[in-house]
């Protein structure tokens, strides 16, 4: 008999009192209401939001009031409840939590909303950790009693076409510790994160899928699913089944899968719900999620690939770039000068005008002949220095660069960070580790 349930709900509106019953459902049937009580924690894909650019990459906030109204009408002894995230790209978390509209959940509810970059942070250890031995996180992570993910349905070049539980772990950990290791080894590093913050429940906003892009500017769809497991291995090989993929070549759900998260087949697992996965299968079944080498992006300048390949790291990032200006500015790949972009190490002779080189390995390429080499380092770059290099060197300006972002990435971030710092002067590692 399976040990693990998945619920696939219709879930065609974003209405709050609708995920509520949804969820409540699904609570009842898992038998876990009675350890909904002391401190919960929420946490939701905040990588970016913004009314312009970045509309379809987060958890709506009607999700999470859903969820919310779940906890307290389920939910025993209730201590608090926080919304806690950790937004990408180097612009501030508070950013995040306006545009995505949940400050008024704050006001409303009285959560609250914990912005990891300027919280209270405590380093865990971890006992079978292959590319961390210890990790920073949110405090309220670390003293929580409840954990809920509520993922975002979308694809995501940087780990093989698929963003759902496990991958929203990134979001668990700061900025330095993120882009460790954050090449080959990504899949390793997500998991390592899973024995800090192993949900509880997780309640995916499948209500629009954005998929085919970058994985913050990337349009979507109407899909009209709420998806909700008791085991994030479970959820994640089911969302990737109904998106078409195939969950054991996804490396980090293959990953969590050896290390003993989760079940080994769909045998162990049992779909429930009011919505046949073969329904959702049939609306994605031609979608375009462009993952694929990034020497195949088509546009006007030849792009080399070398070695290693890292999915995670500088070829999956500059692919991400790529989309990103491609979701919103699709006349600016036209205007790339004329030139050779090698990712990765790349031994044959390389001749142009003009030779790009992102990230480190990309500068152990020695038999270049070019007048101009343009240099991106890192290891691998930010999705943040490949926009500000790119505009700074080639004038090129990609969606994200507005007035607003900067001043919030390169103005406010830092001062957030400081803050964080002031907050955390305290912080004695060993006294959590």
């Amino acid at each position: 008999m399976p040990n693990h349930k998945v619920f696939i709900f219709s879930c065609p509106e974003y209405e709050p009192e609708t995920i509520t019953d949804r969820t409540s459902q699904a609570i009842n049937h898992f038998g876990i209401r009675a350890k909904i009580r002391g401190n919960i924690v929420i946490k939701p894909n905040l990588v970016m939001a913004h009314p312009k650019v970045a509309t379809e990459s987060y958890t709506r906030s009607e999700v999470v009031e859903g969820i919310i109204r779940t906890i307290l009408k389920n939910g025993t002894d209730v201590d608090r409840i926080d919304i806690v995230e950790k937004s990408g790209l180097g612009i501030t978390t508070a950013t995040a939590f306006r545009h995505a509209g949940y400050r008024k959940l704050k006001r409303k509810y009285g959560v609250g909303l914990v912005a990891m970059e300027e919280s209270t942070q405590v380093r865990l250890g971890l006992d079978n950790g292959k590319i961390h031995k210890s990790i920073r996180v949110a405090r309220a992570i670390a003293d929580r009693d409840f954990l809920i993910f509520a993922p975002k349905l979308k694809t995501n070049v940087l780990s093989n076409a698929y963003s759902g539980a496990l991958k929203l772990n990134i979001g668990s950990i700061d900025s330095k510790e993120r882009m460790y290791h954050h090449n080959m080894d990504l899949h390793k590093k997500m998991i390592d994160v899973l024995e800090i913050a192993n949900p509880d429940l997780i309640i995916t906003d499948g209500i629009r899928f954005a998929f085919g892009g970058n994985q913050m500017t990337q349009h979507g769809m109407d899909l009209g699913v709420l998806i909700i497991s008791a085991n994030a291995v479970a959820h994640d090989m089911v969302c990737a089944r109904m998106l078409n993929l195939d969950p054991f070549k996804i490396e980090h759900i293959k990953e969590a899968i050896d290390r003993g998260y989760g079940p080994g087949s769909f045998d162990d697992i049992e779909i429930l719900g009011d919505l046949p996965i073969s329904n959702i299968q049939e609306k994605t079944k031609d979608l375009d999620y462009g993952y694929y080498p990034v020497d195949q992006f088509k546009c006007n300048f030849k792009i080399i690939s070398g070695t290693p390949y890292c999915t995670g790291g500088c070829q999956g990032i500059f692919l991400d770039w790529l989309h990103m200006v491609k979701d919103r500015k699709l006349k600016t790949l036209n205007r790339f000068p004329k030139l050779t972009a090698l990712v990765g190490k790349v031994t044959g002779k390389i001749e142009d005008k003009t030779v790009l080189l992102v990230g480190d390995c990309a500068q152990a390429s020695t038999n270049i002949h070019a007048k101009r080499i343009v240099r991106i380092k890192g290891c691998p770059p930010t999705h943040k220095r490949i926009v500000w290099d790119m505009m700074v060197k080639f004038f090129l300006l990609a969606p994200l660069v507005r007035p607003s972002l900067i001043w919030d990435g390169f103005g406010l971030y830092p001062l957030k960070k400081l803050k964080g710092w002031l907050v955390n002067l305290k912080f004695k590692p060993s006294q959590r580790s």
